[in-house]
Formats: structure tokens, sequence, C-alpha cells
């Protein structure tokens, strides 16, 4: 049996059909409404939160009457018509900063840069290489689950396979449409994203991404017919998947090494892509050692308990004395990345937090009555920031390199463009002895989808990738020894 449900996010209003056997989650993201189930909907994130009104029935078997109250979407199944509320999205931060590229190309140029947590995409004219208009959102695959590991898992099947693919063409046609509202006139399509998101945009199964040895279907850098992808582009519009390295170093990491310029560096040159996958390579124009780290998704604010995308209302700085910035300029209700990277340093400073990750006096920190972090929370964050550490810390040593070998650490990506370098060496995710050398890279991978819409760009490309060699860390014993050595917080009195 089915029943009318009415699906309200922000201003976005829906009129779809339920099934009794279907959970809420799965209507809500199964039309394409924006909802946050950073588990997937496992039950475990309580992100996937609603304001239900109507009978449901919940996982226990017992039905009732919502009126207009707060419960997990996850958890429900529609027993009458129903009214949902899901949470807005207006606010969000996503980055999309833009660089000018070669001109001289014919009509317009749609780059794209698909991150697991957002999606930035830029309209160029490409005769002038200026960008014309740019925007940013969630990536919707986000209702599936928080991390790369969620979306293969929801993908082992051809029918969720199809769910994931076919949400984010849409979703990047619908993006394409908003900035240009005649599509005809784009000639070329280029897209930068890591080595799962691009099997997922690409029909193709990440399953064996997902298993050792980890090896992917394909490592793209070919053209394709864009309307083969994005529905109502015209049939000579050509679409390019920038190459990747392997199943966990995509096309936004070779995007990244060109538009930051340092495959022309004779200096090593370390850069870090961070989020829920941390990407790294060390190198130089002679070539580039890369590796991944499975960073988790407590960096972009998912899976902490107060935690939260970039957008109004959550805390985005945390200053030493512990006083905190709010996007929107109004009360506190979550925490984002950034903050909590900050959070976490200003503890330490202030001795709230031990060494080893304890809060001293309590199982939590509050900074109001709504928004706190909690020592699962610096859990999380202990265990993410030593994996990246440790990947860091290995591929030096692989490539003979120490500390003042370095000439320079590029940080790249949404989450890295807003993460204080000062607290991110305060609690040992960077080296101390690297800190002067650090500087922010912006939506590096944006930029070189947009570079690869030129002819010159797509060759710098394929000869940057054929330039990099891959480390795997899963079964090294380097890589573990370098993990325990940097699960501490020891580091922090270096950076006072």
């Amino acid at each position: 049996m089915e029943h009318k449900i009415t699906i309200i996010s922000g201003r976005d209003v829906r009129i779809v059909s339920g099934k009794e056997d279907a959970t809420l989650l799965e209507t809500i993201r199964g039309c394409g409404a924006h909802i946050d189930a950073p588990c997937g909907g496992n039950g475990t994130c309580r992100r996937c939160k609603i304001i239900v009104s109507g009978s449901c029935c919940d996982i226990s078997g017992n039905t009732r009457l919502y009126k207009n109250e707060e419960a997990l979407s996850c958890c429900l199944y529609p027993r009458s018509e129903l009214t949902v509320t899901t949470e807005s999205v207006s606010g969000s931060k996503v980055l999309t900063d833009e660089a000018d590229i070669a001109p001289g190309g014919e009509g317009l140029g749609l780059a794209v840069d698909i991150g697991t947590t957002t999606v930035a995409a830029y309209i160029y004219d490409l005769a002038t290489g200026k960008c014309l208009a740019k925007k940013g959102e969630m990536n919707r695959q986000r209702a599936y689950g928080s991390d790369v590991i969620s979306r293969i898992r929801h993908a082992s099947t051809p029918e969720g396979l199809q769910e994931l693919c076919s949400l984010i063409r849409r979703q990047l046609s619908e993006m394409a449409d908003a900035m240009c509202p005649d599509t005809s006139k784009i000639t070329y399509v280029s897209i930068a994203a890591n080595t799962v998101m691009q099997h997922l945009f690409a029909g193709l199964s990440p399953e064996s991404i997902g298993v050792a040895p980890f090896t992917p279907l394909s490592l793209f850098g070919e053209e394709k017919r864009a309307c083969d992808y994005l529905p109502g582009f015209n049939e000579d519009t050509k679409l390019y998947l920038c190459p990747a390295v392997a199943g966990y170093v995509g096309g936004d990491i070779t995007a990244g090494l060109m538009s930051t310029g340092i495959y022309e560096s004779d200096k090593s040159v370390l850069f870090i892509d961070i989020g829920t996958n941390g990407e790294l390579a060390l190198g130089s124009r002679d070539g580039f050692l890369c590796c991944a780290t499975a960073a988790g998704p407590a960096f972009e604010g998912a899976e902490t308990e107060c935690g939260s995308p970039a957008k109004d209302g959550a805390i985005d700085t945390v200053n030493s004395d512990l006083s905190y910035h709010v996007l929107g300029e109004c009360e506190a209700e979550s925490i984002c990345g950034s903050g909590i990277i900050d959070a976490v340093a200003a503890l330490l400073c202030n001795e709230i937090v031990d060494e080893t990750g304890r809060i001293e006096d309590g199982e939590n920190y509050h900074f109001n009555e709504k928004v706190y972090i909690s020592g699962q929370d610096i859990r999380k964050i202990q265990l993410a920031k030593a994996a990246l550490r440790a990947g860091m810390e290995t591929l030096m040593t692989r490539s003979g390199k120490s500390y003042k070998d370095i000439d320079s650490v590029l940080i790249a990506g949404g989450f890295g463009a807003y993460m204080k370098i000062k607290s991110a060496c305060a609690i040992g995710l960077l080296p101390p002895a690297l800190m002067d050398k650090t500087r922010h890279v912006g939506n590096s991978a944006g930029k070189g989808a947009a570079m690869a819409l030129t002819a010159e760009g797509r060759a710098l490309l394929s000869t940057i990738a054929e330039k990099c060699s891959y480390e795997e860390l899963s079964s090294s014993p380097l890589f573990n020894d370098k993990y325990i050595e940097a699960m501490m917080f020891e580091e922090w009195e270096e950076v006072l």
C-alpha cells in the first residue's frame, strides 16, 4: 500500500507516494529531496532527523500518530498521508573559487568537481577562457552515507548503483541548467573526482575498489559523448573524466597537481587533499609518489555528535581562549569540520584534553546548551589525524625525504581551505616543523577540471598521471608503525 507524502525542504516542496515497506529516509532520498544520513540509514548517526505529521510505524512495529514531531526518518514507515519537513541546506558553504583558462575554444564549457561531500560546477566561455557562472551544492549522494565506503556498499547491487548514478547525473544536469538555460551551447564537459565518484557517475561498479587489491574498473582519461551521461546535451558534445592514479587516488588529485603548477617544481612539494579520504602526493617535476588514507568523515563534520557541514548556525572557528564564531552570525546549533579542529587544539592548549585525548573533567565540553565536543568526537579526530599524518610520514620515508627537504605543503579541498594551519599543527595533523611552509590552494580539483576543458590541459593531465606512482598503505608495516606513533596529541606546545 502507498500513501501520499508531502516533503518540504526549505522552499522545495515535493509530493510523492511512499510505500509502507520503505522507510521515510528511502522515500525522501528516492525522490531526490535533500536529507543528511552520514551512516547511510543504519540508525547510528541520528542526522536524518525530520519533522513529521501523520501515522507511522517504527522499527519495533509500533504505530502511532505523530503531530509535528521530530523523529529519525530511517526508523519510520508511513501508515497514512504524511507531511515531512527535512533540514534546509540554505546557507551551506561550498568552495567554488575559480581560475581563468587558456582561451581559443568554441562555445561554452562545463567543468565539475564531484567531491564526496560537495559538488562545484562552473560554466566557461571557451573563446575567452573566463568563468561565466559557478554553483556549489552538497552532494545528494550523502543521503546514502558520508564516505566512499558507504557509497561502495550501496552500489554493490545493480539497483543501488543505478540509484547513485542517476542521482549524481541528475544533480549535474540541474546545476548546468541553473547556470546555463541553453545547454546546447555547451560543447565540452570535464569532470574531476575521486575514483569512486567517477565510477558512480560513469555507471561503473566500484565494488572492486572496496576490497583488496582495490583495483578500479577504469582509470578514465578518455573522451565520451556527453549525451550518454547527461540527457539533453548535444550529441557532438564531449565529456572527459580526469585520469586517476589508483582506486583511492583519483582525477581530483591529478587535476590538483596540474592547477597548482607543482608538476613543474624542481623542489619537493607535498600536496594534501583533506576530506573523508585523505589523498597525498609528494614529489616534483620528476614525478610523484601518492597514497590515500581512510581519514573518515569526522574532518567534514559528519559522524560527530554535534557536527554538520559548514552552514549557517555552525561554529566554524574556535579561538585559543575557547571563544568562537558562528556562521550566519546566529546562535550556535552545530560545529563544522574547521571548528572541530580548532576546538580540539584549544582544548589541548587549555589542558582540558590531555595528550591521550581524554577530557579531564567529564565526557563532554559544552560551548552552549546545544553544541558540545564529546570524548568520542575527540577519539574520531584522533584516529583521522593519525591516519593522515602516518600517510605523510610513510611517503616521506619511502621518498627518502626529511622535513627540511620539503619546499612547501599545499592544502587542497573545501575543508582544507577553512582549516587553520596552526590548529592542524597543534593536534598533530600536520607536523609543526612544516607550519611555515604550508598554504591553502582552494578548490584545486575544480580549477584543474576547468583547465581540462582545453586540449592542452588534457594532454598535460595525461603526462602528470603517467608520472604518478602509488603506495598502498593497507598492508604496509611502515604505515602501521607511523600510525601508532601519530596517535598521541604531543606537539601542541610547539605551536603556542
